[in-house]
């Protein structure tokens, strides 16, 4: 016995018998016959197991709706099988929509299981869909910014990079409610200009509110804002300074702008009207384009453009005399009367000298000739001649002073028997037959305190003479070509 035992193939048997032993052991169900034992196999039912979609062309497409969108599911395997896949995610129903086009369609579903699990039941075993066509659209970006930069600067338009365009993707129904695509970008405290920022575009209705599920390509704009100090525009005023060369005369100046932008504090700016270029008459030899840097205020940070070029144009002089121009007095003192004693007529024969085309457009009517009495009374004065000509237009001789006589109205001589009274004049005594103020030779003060002691002037009306004005023409010495020098 002992022997058998110890045999390699007797515990081998023995050992099987007992593990049967305690298989039965373990299945034995007391609620059965003592021949069955419990089942390897179970049934589960899942109540919400959710439809989940395939296939969809999301490109072209948008699922409006699914019904219903959850599903029983009744399935059957080992309780280790059934466990795992739960675990796992493994009971997938879904709805196959890779055939499908927009509208309302009836699917059959199906399931995705592990081998090892069987599907019994789906209920419902069919969902309704509807797909509605996507539609694309372009829009312009609009960028707005929110906050105030820096006291004293100014905000420009933003500037969008790599485009300022997008497209809005939405099922059609819907693409009319897009009034504009844009982004928002804070300027809050800013004192330079913000580079390189990037900007979230979103699709907005009438009202401005984002609308739901709007595609938007790029989703991402970069986004430029300018922060300048305030600027100004103004125009560009040539001041010419110094002398041309003896013989030489301006025909035009042209130049290459005359308008130019100015940056600063924007209760200094509201007190420059223009901003000035300094052309040096003397530097000038010949016809030519010169570069002209622009004057800066102090209070002025910037002048843009800095700098200007002027196309000048440069001819040899003639010169042109008018002859009989009247003389405008001013500033006679009240109670005070003159009278032109020198030029004999009270008139002025002026010579100009300019560009010969300049000068033959020259008429009596452009030119103004004046002479200021301020601060002077009765006597006998030689009073200097103001000559205003039009630009590039200067006075090269003829008259440059005429002599008055100032006397006190209140003061005249009792007229002698035999001679005109005084408030009746002769011809040639400097007063009008009409009583009215002389012209030209003799001029009676109306209004101010000048001419008295003390007394501040104040300008009298335009005094003219009734002779027309005469010119002539005649050429300076030097050769009348109108070529440059």
């Amino acid at each position: 016995m002992d022997k058998w035992l110890s045999h390699p193939n007797a515990v081998r048997l023995i050992s099987l018998a007992l593990g049967i032993l305690l298989w039965a052991v373990v299945h034995f169900n007391p609620d059965s016959t003592p021949n069955n034992v419990a089942s390897l196999i179970e049934t589960r039912t899942f109540t919400d197991v959710k439809v989940q979609v395939r296939g969809l062309d999301d490109q072209s497409y948008v699922l409006k709706s699914m019904d219903p969108a959850k599903v029983k599911l009744i399935v059957r395997g080992t309780p280790s099988d059934l466990l795992a896949a739960r675990a796992d995610g493994g009971y997938i129903v879904e709805a196959d929509l890779s055939t499908v086009k927009a509208g309302t369609h009836t699917i059959t579903l199906r399931t995705d299981l592990p081998r090892s699990i069987q599907t019994i039941q789906v209920e419902p075993s069919t969902v309704t869909v509807v797909l509605e066509e996507l539609q694309t659209k372009e829009f312009e970006v609009q960028v707005t910014t929110t906050g105030t930069p820096k006291e004293g600067y100014k905000a420009g338009a933003p500037v969008l990079r790599p485009t300022n365009r997008a497209h809005v993707t939405l099922p059609a129904s819907e693409m009319d409610r897009v009034d504009h695509v844009g982004g928002s970008i804070s300027i809050d405290g800013a004192d330079k200009t913000l580079k390189d920022k990037s900007v979230k575009l979103v699709a907005y209705d009438g009202s401005g509110q984002e609308i739901p599920g709007a595609e938007v390509d790029p989703a991402v704009l970069e986004v430029e804002v300018p922060i300048t100090n305030p600027f100004k525009q103004v125009p560009i005023q040539l001041k010419l300074i110094g002398q041309l060369p003896a013989g030489l005369s301006v025909a035009n100046l042209t130049p290459s702008a005359e308008q130019a932008t100015i940056y600063g504090p924007q209760t200094e700016l509201d007190k420059i009207d223009f901003i000035e270029a300094d052309l040096n008459l003397s530097e000038v030899t010949k016809s030519g384009k010169m570069d002209i840097a622009l004057s800066k205020p102090d209070a002025v940070t910037e002048v843009s453009p800095a700098a200007i070029t002027v196309d000048v144009q440069v001819v040899l002089t003639q010169t042109r005399t008018i002859q009989g121009l009247p003389i405008t007095v001013k500033g006679l003192g009240n109670g005070l009367k003159m009278q032109i004693t020198n030029p004999a007529g009270g008139q002025a024969d002026i010579t100009f000298k300019g560009a010969p085309a300049v000068l033959d457009k020259l008429q009596p009517g452009d030119v103004s000739v004046e002479a200021d009495l301020s601060g002077r009374g009765p006597g006998t004065y030689t009073i200097p001649l103001n000559v205003n000509s039009p630009r590039f237009v200067d006075q090269s001789g003829g008259n440059t002073s005429i002599e008055v006589e100032i006397t006190n109205v209140a003061t005249e001589p009792t007229p002698t028997p035999g001679l005109p009274k005084t408030d009746e004049p002769a011809s040639g005594s400097g007063i009008e037959p009409d009583g009215s103020e002389p012209s030209g030779t003799e001029a009676e003060g109306t209004g101010g305190t000048g001419g008295s002691a003390g007394g501040s002037p104040t300008p009298s009306p335009t005094m003219a003479p009734t002779p027309t004005p005469t010119s002539t023409s005649t050429p300076s010495s030097l050769p009348t070509s109108s070529d440059g020098a």
